[in-house]
């Protein structure tokens, strides 16, 4: 059987904090086998980002990180060759992140951005040679009008453009796992239903495996093979999406899933509250994992 392009064990992460640590995750484990897509799903600072960032090597220095566990990308071992990791991002490794205006370089054309990008997978392409690659990938993303595009600085494309733009240059080098860090979550949703379209397609075209990463459980059902349900910092529930959503067995998933609205009446109803028990990190729900228990 293939290794999974992504392998997480039993991963924690600390932070310094004034007076002491802080345990930000707790015992994560997650996998990713190639071409597959999964969902990491839970309400803000529930730890989807940060578990996702850690994958990409991006956050050990800026916030002095303790970790325990293992990290296992593309058959790379995170921390033992953070060098071979720094490599690999842009090419084996790419991410969309939830707001392009504040990931694209302001200062660069949309060209110079391609040009970078091509250049960590080969670093002597010819200019002409990279911006014919870029021209095709604007068209897969249904950007009619590439030389446009490429002359143009973020701040001259409309949001959804940038996005696109963001998924053409994530996936261009055709990567073996991509993050996709809540994309598209700042645009309208017909906008962000395409995006979410053409990023799927794209990936399948290429078996780019996909970590998708969103507390919108209406987008998951549809975009997701597998969830993983994340409550503060830990993995309470996982499995197929379909039978996730059909008979969640955790407390919080059930609260998560109550929270959807249902249009097909024609009206919608009110939304229920999730318990403050939720919101207490030292109350620990009916269902919930104790430390060292596995979750369903």
């Amino acid at each position: 059987m293939t290794a999974p392009v992504l392998q997480i064990r039993d991963l924690t992460a600390t932070i310094p904090v004034l007076g002491g640590q802080k345990d930000v995750l707790h015992g994560i484990s997650l996998h990713i086998n190639a071409g597959e897509r999964v969902a990491l799903v839970g309400e803000s600072g529930s730890g989807k980002s940060v578990t996702a960032r850690i994958a990409m090597g991006l956050l050990q220095e800026d916030l002095k990180l303790g970790l325990t566990g293992d990290v296992d990308v593309a058959g790379h071992r995170l921390g033992s060759n953070a060098r071979a990791l720094r490599q690999m991002r842009g090419r084996e490794l790419a991410m969309i992140f939830q707001d392009p205006m504040e990931t694209l370089n302001p200062v660069i054309r949309i060209g110079g951005e391609f040009l970078e990008v091509l250049r960590r997978r080969e670093p002597r392409i010819r200019r002409a040679r990279a911006m014919e690659l870029a021209r095709d990938a604007l068209r897969d993303v249904e950007l009619n009008d590439p030389d446009m595009v490429l002359g143009s600085y973020p701040f001259q494309l409309s949001g959804g453009m940038n996005q696109r733009v963001m998924i053409a240059l994530a996936l261009i080098n055709r990567p073996t796992l991509l993050f996709a860090d809540e994309p598209g979550t700042a645009l309208d949703v017909s906008v962000q239903a395409r995006t979410l379209t053409l990023m799927r397609e794209l990936g399948a075209r290429n078996d780019t495996a996909i970590l998708f990463i969103s507390h919108n459980l209406g987008v998951v059902r549809e975009f997701a093979d597998r969830v993983y349900v994340i409550y503060r910092g830990r993995i309470v529930e996982h499995g197929r999406t379909d039978q996730v959503f059909a008979n969640p067995g955790h407390a919080y998933t059930r609260a998560l899933l109550s929270a959807l609205p249902s249009i097909a009446h024609g009206d919608l109803p009110d939304l229920p509250e999730t318990s403050d028990a939720f919101l207490d990190p030292l109350y620990l729900h009916e269902g919930c994992a104790e430390p060292g228990e596995t979750p369903r």
